[in-house]
């Protein structure tokens, strides 16, 4: 008879097998702790490439609203460029390479020795040679008419910049005819030999953009003169055409070449200027006559491809590239001119990337000081995360250690759980934020996100001690006052009164994100739950008092526990603390950025609306007198350079010419405008000083200096004013009344004009009707307009999100360290709550006890959270400069908007009742049974 079968089945009591199934037992603690190091990796990693984003797009705004002749690396040059072919053969086309191939290769090779990352930010370099604007008389035309001026330009690559319209192409002209040989002179005779070129003796073929031919009402075929000092070029039109691309920065350097260029100042005819074309290979057939010009070089930059982590790095390379010079050329002489040599480039990018270097700091600083108090809750919740896993796991775990477990087992147990909780899920966070912010990595990120993976490691083996088989005691009992905890509240106390000091005796910084500052909202912070902490027990005892002479069981029990044994440690209070001053003290700072936005945006208009950009005729404003809703209109005249003589030395600054009444008239009644004294308006005879405004750094240099002239007249100083004025955008300025203005400037050609409108006037019909009456190329700005601009800027707009952000992670934050608090204190409630439903406790006195345990706290939480709130603005806030944010010359004053703030603060208590509301349903009731033999098991 056959052996009976033993059938056998896997143990699963291995050193593994156990730990799994502790975690399959209850793994909804261990899932939970793995989203929040998820989220917080994730956090870490995307918010650095966010930002980094955020301020390359602000920075990609401030440029395309510059012009490229502000950003190129240029330089001009009255010498001739070296003609001559290339030792290879460039992009030119082959019959202009031969002539203009040695140039094209010199600033090829001076792109290409650029170091990176400036090398990457250049385009194709480019050069143009233009003669200064000559009139081009049209034949047989009376005195009286219109004046036309022309730029005869030579482009080597007109043709891949411009697509012939109608017409023909300009042709190559015929050579001047040589000049005859020199005579040779007799000895001991001086002969002075004439070697100016003849005249061409044909017509110089050029073509004129569409636009431009109808403005200078020159059609094809047609012949105009100009008189040069060798005779008379004849300048023919053979086609015009359109550009290519209408937006490239070539056009830019040259502003006739699409547009022509109209003066009319009602005192004369009309005068018209622009930009004709030759030939490029016509050059080198003119380039001896006698006419002065210009050869303009530059090497385009690439906005787009600047990213705002490099702005530093490449301010300091084209600092060094524009210390240096540059060979163009050898500087040899070609007949009777030299040419171009050693040249040095200048760029306008610098200030801009400062510029906007300056105002990401000031985003970063805000965003920093708001984000200091959510980093510091998230870092609480992980720790309360992970305490819950611990008790999760606490009674497996003693039970381990009575069976001899060792604490080496322990320590591991707890370790491999907390690694395999905290690196998958600090590695998923990072993969999702590189996908969802793209751009460079930063390995700074990655190192935070490595801390919160190691988290809770580190935070369950640092719980190993408290194990225990013996029974535990209960906390609310025989405890004595830790002296400990006096002297951490007291050193939390003294640094945060030090910092703040700091902050308010140092005032802003421009510095980046300063430790100090962003530590400063935290520091207050953990005082404030040190106040509430050491506080509400007081309020709280005498609740209790009270409660113990009346009736009901729920009040009395809830508030003696709540004050005995308090689920409220310093993470729910720090949540509930930090979540409220988070919501307030951004409401009020959103509310300070937009109210300074909005009065620097109304200090730089200066008026209900200015129409700036274009010279304008005496009939422009009288027809701005007569628009429907305006009220009166003040021109600034002219905004002249003018030297400053000091002891001597002439300082260059700059010349403002206003009428005071006018402009008294328009700016009555406005905010942050000049106060023009009536005495600027005092005419003076000649030699008399003249009463003169100044800004704060003129009235500097004037005090320091035993004599003090504007182009040598003397000056009466009336008074002197801080900041840039409506007037113009130079900080260093003299203010007269126009009359006085006749030995300082020759013509009262105003380019700007302050508008007040009528009351009830509609602001988008009027500016409207004005910027018909002003015509292209004005602009006609409201401080609205303007304000909206402002905030309507990438680093506004980043930091109105990052703030809405803060406020609702802390929210979340706030809500979850509610539920983990009474998480923790669930075991308690397990033992206490189902004896009490014994004793006949409904379920309706069972969430008032589990409410009790988090609703003193979170009164007085709020409490002090809203004061925090408040008062914060006006420390942190101080050591910022959000001036060079919102546009202003001075930083803007601390404003605060109730409505808003009620809103966000109702908001923000509302989150903190549904989380306690939905933690104390947590659980389910737990029979008697049950909660007796948890009791027996300690």
């Amino acid at each position: 008879m056959n052996a009976p079968v033993a059938h056998t089945r896997r143990s699963r009591r291995s050193s593994a097998g156990l730990r799994w199934r502790a975690f399959a037992a209850a793994p909804v603690a261990s899932i939970s702790l793995a989203l929040l190091v998820s989220g917080a990796a994730l956090l870490a990693v995307a918010a650095p490439r966010a930002v980094e984003n955020l301020h390359t797009a602000a920075l990609d705004a401030r440029l395309a609203a510059a012009s490229p002749t502000e950003l190129d690396l240029q330089t001009a040059t009255r010498d001739r460029p070296q003609l001559g072919p290339p030792t290879q053969p460039t992009t030119l086309d082959p019959d202009v390479d031969a002539a203009w191939g040695a140039q094209e290769e010199r600033l090829v090779a001076l792109r290409d020795a650029l170091p990176e990352p400036l090398r990457s930010t250049i385009g194709d370099p480019l050069a143009v040679v233009t003669v200064n604007p000559q009139i081009a008389g049209v034949p047989g035309s009376g005195g009286g008419g219109p004046v036309y001026r022309i730029e005869l330009a030579a482009d080597p690559r007109l043709r891949s910049h411009v697509d012939l319209a109608d017409g023909a192409w300009p042709e190559v002209p015929a050579p001047p005819p040589p000049a005859p040989p020199a005579p040779t002179p007799e000895p001991g005779e001086y002969l002075f030999i004439d070697t100016t070129p003849e005249p061409l003796p044909g017509p110089l073929d050029v073509v004129l953009d569409t636009v431009v031919a109808a403005d200078l009402n020159w059609r094809a075929g047609e012949v105009r003169e100009i008189v040069a000092p060798n005779g008379t070029l004849a300048v023919r039109l053979t086609g015009t055409f359109e550009p290519v691309d209408a937006e490239a920065g070539l056009w830019s350097h040259l502003p006739t070449a699409l547009h022509a260029s109209v003066a009319d100042n009602g005192l004369g005819p009309p005068e018209y200027t622009a930009t004709a074309f030759m030939d490029p290979l016509a050059w080198p057939v003119i380039a001896d006559q006698p006419l002065p010009i210009t050869l303009s070089t530059w090497l385009p930059v690439r906005t787009e491809a600047i990213r705002s982590g490099d702005s530093v790095e490449i301010e300091t390379q084209i600092d060094e590239f524009e210390s240096t010079g540059h060979a163009l050329g050898d500087g040899s002489w070609t007949g009777n001119y030299a040419t171009v040599g050693q040249v040095a480039f200048a760029s306008g990018l610098p200030p801009h990337l400062a510029a906007q270097r300056a105002e990401s700091t000031a985003v970063d600083a805000v965003l920093a000081t708001v984000a200091s108090g959510p980093i510091g809750v998230l870092v609480a919740v992980i720790v309360l995360g992970a305490r819950v896993v611990f008790e999760r796991r606490r009674a497996g775990l003693e039970l381990a250690a009575a069976r001899g477990a060792s604490t080496a087992w322990l320590r591991g147990a707890l370790g491999g759980e907390g690694l395999a909780i905290g690196i998958p899920a600090a590695l998923a966070g990072g993969a999702v934020a590189l996908r969802l912010t793209p751009g460079q990595t930063t390995w700074g990120g990655w190192l935070v996100a490595a801390v919160f993976a190691l988290a809770p490691a580190v935070l369950l083996v640092t719980a190993a001690p408290a194990l225990t088989p013996l029974r535990r005691a209960r906390a609310d009992l025989g405890r004595r006052p830790s002296r400990l905890r006096w002297v951490w509240e007291a050193l939390v106390l003294v640094v945060t009164a030090v910092s703040v000091g700091l902050l308010l005796v140092r005032g802003p910084t421009a510095t980046g994100i300063d430790p100090l500052l962003a530590a400063v909202p935290l520091l207050i912070a953990l005082s404030g739950c040190v106040v509430v902490l050491r506080c509400y027990p007081v309020p709280l005892a005498a609740v209790v008092r009270r409660a113990k002479a009346g009736r009901g069981l729920v009040a009395f029990l809830g508030s003696a526990r709540a004050l005995r044994d308090p689920s409220a440690g310093l993470v729910p209070v720090l949540a509930v603390v930090v979540g409220v001053a988070v919501a307030v003290s951004s409401a009020i700072a959103l509310t300070t950025v937009r109210t300074g936005a909005a009065s620097a945006s109304s200090a730089t208009v200066g008026a209900d609306a200015s129409v700036s950009g274009v010279p304008l005729t005496k009939a422009q404003l009288e027809q701005f007198r007569d628009v429907p809703g305006v009220e009166a209109i003040a021109p600034v005249y002219s905004t002249t350079p003018v030297y400053l003589g000091l002891d001597g030395k002439l300082q260059p600054t700059t010349l403002i010419v206003v009428d005071v009444a006018e402009m008294s008239a328009v700016q009555a009644g406005r905010e942050g405008v000049l106060d023009l004294p009536r005495e600027l308006a005092r005419e003076v005879a000649d030699g008399d000083a003249v009463p003169v405004l100044t800004s704060a750094s003129v009235a500097e240099q004037i005090a320091d200096a035993a004599q003090a002239e504007m182009d040598d007249a003397e000056m009466d100083l009336l008074a002197a004013v801080d900041g840039r004025t409506a007037f113009s955008p130079r900080p260093n300025w003299i203010l007269i009344d126009r009359v006085n203005a006749d030995p300082f400037t020759s013509t009262l050609v105003p380019r700007t004009v302050l508008v007040r409108f009528a009351p009830g006037a509609d602001p988008a019909a009027v500016t409207a009707e004005l910027g018909e009456i002003a015509g292209p190329g004005a602009s006609v700005r409201t401080p609205d307009e303007l304000t909206a601009d402002l905030l309507d800027r990438p680093n506004a707009r980043g930091l109105e999100a990052g703030l809405m952000i803060a406020i609702a992670l802390t929210s979340l934050l706030t809500a979850l360290a509610l539920v983990l608090a009474l998480v923790v204190g669930r075991p308690a409630r397990e033992r206490l709550l189902p004896l009490l439903a014994t004793l006949g406790l409904r379920r309706r006195g069972e969430r008032g006890l589990v409410a009790w345990e988090l609703g003193p706290m979170i009164v007085a939480a709020v409490v002090v959270g809203t004061a925090l709130g408040i008062a914060m603005p006006y420390v942190v806030l101080a050591g910022i400069d959000l001036a060079s944010f919102t546009g202003g010359d001075r930083q803007p004053a601390i404003t605060i908007d109730w409505v808003l703030v009620g809103a966000v603060l109702a908001g923000a208590i509302v989150v903190a009742a549904v989380a306690a509301w939905a933690a104390s349903t947590l659980g389910g009731r737990v029979g008697a049974a049950r909660a007796l033999r948890k009791e027996e098991e300690g």
